[in-house]
């Protein structure tokens, strides 16, 4: 029987620093109902698109209906959140969150309601104005931990639960949003998300202590004509989660194709799991570590890591070689997710904060929908093999991106 006796000293002492670094963080008042509420939504988002996908399809008995209308969702949100974001920093979470959320739950229930019934254009532009309105919890959670704790290490703890929480509800959204749709009703998917995005928020924006202060005016002697928004180490990191977001938007589809050729379709899950698992592990690392590198360090490591990952994919591109791939290229992701948010948190000002963390979101959803785009006709054209060096050149951006980051010092170093 295995005990704590079993362990050597060094690693039970790391396990026990570990687990008081994410006690800390999250011992500070109103932090764990934040925290908690921002968790619930984001699972809400993570169920969202295949949840209208499923009720669309099911709706009009056209696939090409139903991807159209997710990919207008999802290009949507990645263009105009950003701006939402930017009204949240001026008149406060309490008062945007609940009505961005009645209108995004009030547009997926009239979109779910015309499809099918009424001419398809008129269901494609509810669905683009539910895009529009989704909140992005992630970044309001985000926001709020930037103006709890000033200490940069505890800040990195903060940011790497942030990234653990992002990867188990994108592994686990699609799975529950897939038997709910299944075993109820193709439309109960998009009723669960709404429900889950509509909790959390309100709960979220209620919580007034923790939420970041309105900026409604410049406060006095800041630059009113110049953003940092458009500072160099900010950029970078948009850059860095464009070319992750391009390893996000190829894999699925990469997947898939090897799985089918070889007969191993049941295996396509387990190996998509696979860059999860080991994002969630290293993003646990990576908060609990009493020290690290400076962030754009990191970015540069992880992007390199990612890099030579895709590398091995694009050696040997079956299956077992995509799952390798996934696997090492999953260790990286976290971090990144992790130091693009301690970047963000010392590069933008207060009042542009919530439009930062938004922006880096938005970075990531152009990278996947363009690499899923490629991706998916050269994997119609040639299979697996022939959309790796493509891949190749677009995870590369993530690696020029950390790489640029080092001509410039950002507040962090």
């Amino acid at each position: 029987m295995t005990t704590a006796r079993s362990f050597p000293p060094s690693i039970l002492g790391h396990f026990r620093s570990a687990a008081r670094r994410y006690r800390g963080v999250l011992g500070h008042p109103g932090a764990p109902r934040f925290f908690l509420a921002a968790a619930l939504a984001r699972l809400g988002v993570a169920m969202t698109g295949l949840g209208l996908l499923f009720s669309i399809q099911h709706a009009t008995g056209s696939f090409a209906a139903a991807g159209a209308a997710t990919g207008a969702f999802a290009l949507a949100e990645a263009v105009v959140g950003p701006q939402i974001a930017r009204l949240t920093d001026r008149w406060g979470q309490t008062a945007t969150v609940p009505v961005a959320v009645l209108v995004h739950v009030s547009a997926v229930v009239v979109a779910i309601a015309t499809a099918g019934r009424a001419p398809f254009g008129i269901t494609l532009a509810i669905v683009v104005v539910a895009g529009v309105a989704i909140p992005q919890p992630g970044a309001l959670s985000a926001a709020r931990w930037s103006r709890l704790l000033p200490e940069p290490d505890a800040l990195r703890t903060a940011f790497a639960l942030e990234a653990n929480v992002n990867d188990a509800v994108f592994l686990s959204g699609p799975i529950l949003v897939t038997l709910i749709g299944t075993s109820l009703a193709p439309w109960a998917g998009s009723a669960a998300a709404g429900i889950l995005v509509a909790t959390g928020c309100v709960a979220l924006s209620l919580q007034r202590s923790t939420a970041p202060k309105p900026r409604r005016r410049p406060e006095r002697g800041a630059d009113i004509h110049r953003s940092t928004l458009l500072a160099p180490p900010f950029l970078a990191a948009l850059g860095v989660n464009l070319g992750l977001g391009c390893f996000f938007g190829a894999v699925p589809l990469l997947v898939t194709a090897a799985a089918t050729a070889e007969g191993r379709q049941p295996f396509i899950g387990l190996v998509l799991a696979l860059s999860s698992a080991a994002s969630i592990v290293a993003g646990a690392l990576y908060g609990a570590l009493r020290s690290t590198p400076q962030p754009r360090t990191v970015q540069l490591i992880a992007s390199v890591v990612l890099t030579l990952a895709v590398v091995v994919g694009a050696v040997w591109p079956a299956l077992p070689g995509l799952a390798i791939m996934l696997l090492v290229g999953g260790t990286a992701i976290a971090p990144l997710l992790a130091s693009s948010s301690q970047i963000v948190q010392a590069t933008v000002v207060p009042q542009e904060l919530t439009q930062g963390f938004t922006w880096i979101n938005s970075a990531s959803a152009a990278g996947i929908a363009a690499s899923a785009a490629l991706t998916g006709r050269l994997v119609a054209q040639g299979g697996a093999e022939a959309a790796m060096p493509p891949l190749m050149m677009l995870v590369l951006i993530a690696v020029m991106a950390a790489a640029s980051a080092f001509r410039t010092r950002t507040p962090v170093d």
